[in-house]
């Protein structure tokens, strides 16, 4: 038997991107297209990829540490497979991206292993039926879910909306795995 995998997108859910490129601009981030998620023009995308290591030294995000203790859980409790599940730009124009978020997470989580879309739209080709993927992005997750995953939607750079959702979830294949073993005992 196959086992499921829990995917965590880095950008806007476990790196703050969004702060950083906020900093980074001068300016808040203004509120996303609901389809891609943009939030730059091509000029300010333009000015951050002067900064070739951008990605190298992202802000944790807030409340991270309860995404990553429930990621964990589905990986030391149902014995699920715990990955980063990431995406460099689309023009692969921020040489330093794949080297400097595999460092952040290797300095960060250095217990979850990180793979490539390599680009954002490519990310759904890694679902097998029942896999999990938090992202925030709409379109990552809209093509997860035609994939046969499930997919947690993190909304405006806020991880507290997708934790409850997570929680309840692994809650109840705590609830079924537990039954099960009971079951198997009794046999």
């Amino acid at each position: 038997m196959t086992k499921n995998t829990f995917y965590l997108d880095m950008d806007g859910v476990v790196a703050d991107w969004e702060s950083a490129a906020a900093e980074f601009l001068g300016r808040p981030m203004r509120d996303p297209d609901t389809l891609t998620h943009y939030r730059n023009t091509v000029e300010e995308w333009a000015k951050i990829k002067t900064q070739t290591r951008f990605y190298r030294d992202l802000p944790l995000m807030p409340r991270v540490a309860e995404l990553v203790h429930l990621a964990r859980q589905y990986r030391d409790t149902l014995g699920w497979e715990l990955l980063f599940l990431t995406a460099v730009p689309a023009k692969d124009d921020i040489h330093w991206a794949f080297y400097d978020k595999v460092m952040w997470a290797q300095e960060h989580f250095p217990d979850i292993a990180v793979h490539f879309g390599p680009h954002s739209y490519d990310k759904c080709k890694h679902c097998k039926a029942g896999d999990i993927l938090v992202d925030d992005r709409p379109d990552n997750c809209s093509q997860w879910r035609d994939a046969g995953g499930i997919a947690f939607k993190v909304n405006a750079n806020d991880l507290g909306s997708v934790l409850d959702l997570i929680a309840a979830d692994l809650r109840v294949r705590v609830d079924l795995k537990n039954q099960r073993d009971i079951a198997l005992d009794l046999v």
